[in-house]
């Protein structure tokens, strides 16, 4: 028996998802293709896209869309704004305090015991906590950054303040501050990001965060972009066994070196394998088995992170992999289409996602 290609569930599919955004899987150009979010979200209510889903499901395999979180389905960085509301709420402990301190002094080349000898020979009423040695001169270099001067960058924050900043942490209080966060964030969300998470989940697809950020509070942010909690995988804390501490960071699989910025990173691709064995048994396998697991698409703003978990990914995209024209930055679009268009396959198989700015944008 014959089977016509053309009228095969997913080639249905594609055809009503080119026929709204342009291009075409041949064309060979990473730039043809665009829509925004309110036609991605009519488009996973078609007919066309839903028939599809329940093919795939019907043969017994799971269908699965893959999402990066700051700047792809929230402005900023929910990360840096959950370190910022630490400090705002006084949430910092006096060890955690001066892990930044040491940071900041380290920056002007002034010795922390040094400065302490000193400050210890100066009277009670001479020693105030210096303000460019406080968690607030962290924020002002990051914003001077983003603005592009001289200040802390990402990668910089992420490894010498974000994470030292949370050791000592018992569990309970991480978990206690994420959830208290978290509502805080709802207002950066890009419009029509929870609707279409939820219309993903309503035909079927798992919508899987992957991310090289705090899982914990990934976790805690999920419901507020209709994502599920026990869907999320990412960078954690971890605690000691006696203490109940945290002691540091596990799971980060992000290359940290500046010519990775134009690089497809691989980190991704094993965090969403790490989950999909984690979560094998909930999701009705023994082991895992390529042929059981269907990638509908992927979502991302980084180049170099999601930029790897779209081309070093196996198996790859159904329908293809989704750049975010982040709103204000419209550097990460090009850059992703350079990384797209010098590393990629299937060239015509990338999409520009359009979202539009949220309530709140990228800066506080």
């Amino acid at each position: 028996m014959i089977v016509d290609s053309t009228t095969a569930p997913l080639a249905v599919a594609r055809r009503k998802l080119y026929a709204i955004a342009g291009g075409g899987p041949k064309s060979g150009d990473v730039r043809l293709a665009r829509l925004t979010t309110a036609q991605r979200i009519e488009y996973f209510r078609s007919a066309e896209f839903r028939h599809w889903v329940a093919d795939e499901i019907s043969q017994g395999r799971k269908v699965f869309w893959l999402k990066d979180v700051d700047k792809t389905q929230a402005a900023g960085d929910v990360f840096t704004f959950f370190f910022w509301w630490r400090v705002a709420n006084n949430k910092l402990s006096a060890q955690q305090l001066e892990i930044v301190e040491r940071y900041l002094l380290k920056r002007k080349n002034i010795g922390f015991r040094a400065l302490h000898t000193l400050l210890g020979l100066l009277p009670a009423s001479w020693k105030p906590r210096f303000e460019s040695l406080s968690p607030r001169e962290i924020q002002r270099l990051w914003l001077q950054k983003e603005e592009g001067g001289e200040g802390i960058g990402l990668l910089d924050f992420w490894s010498n303040i974000y994470w030292p900043s949370q050791l000592g942490m018992t569990e309970t209080e991480k978990l206690s501050q994420v959830q208290e966060f978290a509502p805080t964030y709802a207002d950066r969300v890009f419009p029509g990001v929870p609707e279409e998470n939820r219309a993903l989940e309503d035909a079927g697809v798992h919508v899987v965060i992957v991310s090289n950020g705090d899982q914990e509070l990934a976790i805690a942010a999920s419901p507020i972009l209709g994502v599920k909690p026990e869907n999320v995988v990412g960078s954690h804390l971890e605690y000691d066994a006696k203490t109940g501490l945290s002691t540091g960071v596990n799971h980060s699989y992000e290359v940290y070196d500046r010519k990775w910025d134009v690089r497809p990173q691989p980190g991704k691709t094993l965090s969403f394998h790490y989950w999909l064995y984690m979560n094998r048994q909930r999701l009705g396998w023994e082991h895992i088995d390529e042929d059981e697991i269907v990638i509908a698409g992927r979502d991302g703003d980084s180049a170099s992170s999601d930029g790897g978990m779209m081309i070093t990914m196996p198996p790859f995209a159904a329908l293809g992999n989704f750049m975010v024209d982040v709103p204000g930055e419209p550097a990460r679009v090009k850059n992703f289409f350079y990384v797209a268009d010098r590393y990629g396959w299937g060239k015509g198989k990338f999409f520009t996602l359009v979202q539009s700015a949220p309530a709140k944008g990228r800066l506080p």
